[in-house]
Order: structure tokens, then C-alpha cells, then sequence
């Protein structure tokens, strides 16, 4: 190894070790493992539970019930929204076939406000981060949610229906943003959809 190689390489520790990545590494592995793109609104989304289950945003999939969804490999599959909230934002589609990646599961427990949380974003571009809940309420834009989750997550267009989790990797809700404030969108809300479509197969 070259004296330049060898700075360099030294470089490159040192920054990393300067700059560790917020996200734990069995965090940032399950996010990168589960974080789908909703197509052709180039959306995140989340597997979930099931490896045929795909939740995501409502506004994501607003132009009709067919579309796709592109895999942490790349592969791409078929997807139909099988039932929304309008007042959560939030979808659940289902693939046509598995996908060959692990799900996420639903974090059945609402978190406390100060927890700290994870995030990736569009998986396009993902941006780990972690974010802290700074409280639980209503947003302007979602009126009809009493429930929103308020974070400190740094999202931008195109975030939108990618999973927020805890430290257990459970997802506790959707990046949703908005004009008026910046939020996720519950896992209460998700639940009871999720269970009506697996009930349902």
C-alpha cells in the first residue's frame, strides 16, 4: 500500500469514526431490508408483516387501486391498494406475489413522547436519521387525525409512506409531512387495517 493509499484510507476512518451514523446497524440493516418505492408516485413504503403487505401513504396511490412497487433488489412488482383511511393518509396494498425480503412488524404500542426514532426515506435516496417524538396531537393538515405523530425528522418530497421505527425495529408509524407541519402517521390507525387484510388473506 502506497504512503497516499494508506492517508486516505486513514482519512476515511477517521471520518467515519468522527461521524458514526445515528441509526443502530440492525436498524439501518432492517430499514434498508423493508423500504420499498411505491410506483409511479415514487413514494416510500414498507413491508409489513407479511411479505405480500405493503403499507404506504393514501396520497401515494391517490391516481386509482393498480400499481407497483420496486424491491430493496430492484425487481418490481405488481401491487393493489386493498384498503385506505383518508383521515390517517394511509394505505395497505398487497403484491401479487412475495417478495423475497423480511417484513417489519407493527409496533402494537403507541410510543412515548422524548422515545427516539429511526428513519430512511425514499429508498432512492435514503438519508438515515434518527428523530426524536416531541409529542402526539393534531395537524392542519390531517384535521381529522387526533394522533399524529410530531418528530424532528428531516424528510423531503418524496419521503412520504416511509416507515418511521423504534429501537426493535417495530414500525410506529408513516412519514406523511405536509404544508402546515411536519408528521408521521400512527400505527393505531395502521393496525386495524393491517388485521382486516390479513384476516382477509
Amino acid at each position: 500500500m502506497t504512503r497516499t493509499v494508506a492517508v486516505l484510507v486513514l482519512a476515511t476512518v477517521a471520518s467515519a469514526l468522527a461521524n458514526p451514523s445515528p441509526v443502530p446497524r440492525d436498524v439501518r440493516r432492517a430499514l434498508a431490508g423493508a423500504t420499498v418505492l411505491v410506483l409511479p408516485a415514487q413514494c416510500g413504503g414498507v413491508l409489513l408483516e407479511r411479505a405480500t403487505v405493503v403499507a404506504t401513504a393514501l396520497h401515494c396511490v391517490k391516481d386509482g387501486p393498480l400499481h407497483r412497487v420496486r424491491l430493496p433488489d430492484g425487481s418490481e412488482h405488481a401491487a393493489h391498494v386493498a384498503i385506505t383511511d383518508t383521515a390517517a393518509d394511509q394505505a395497505i396494498l398487497t403484491l401479487d406475489e412475495p417478495a423475497s425480503a423480511t417484513p417489519l412488524f407493527l409496533a402494537r404500542r403507541a410510543p412515548i413522547t422524548g422515545t427516539v426514532l429511526y428513519f430512511a426515506g425514499n429508498p432512492e435516496r435514503p438519508r438515515p436519521q434518527d428523530s426524536r417524538l416531541d409529542r402526539i396531537g393534531r395537524c392542519e393538515s390531517l384535521p381529522d387525525l387526533p394522533n399524529a405523530l410530531f418528530t424532528s425528522i428531516d424528510g423531503t418530497p418524496g419521503d412520504s409512506g416511509s416507515p418511521l421505527v423504534d429501537g426493535a425495529s417495530q414500525v410506529v408509524g408513516l412519514v406523511h409531512g405536509g404544508a402546515r407541519c411536519h408528521i408521521a402517521t400512527p400505527a393505531s390507525t395502521l393496525g386495524p387495517m393491517l388485521d382486516r387484510v390479513l384476516r382477509h388473506g
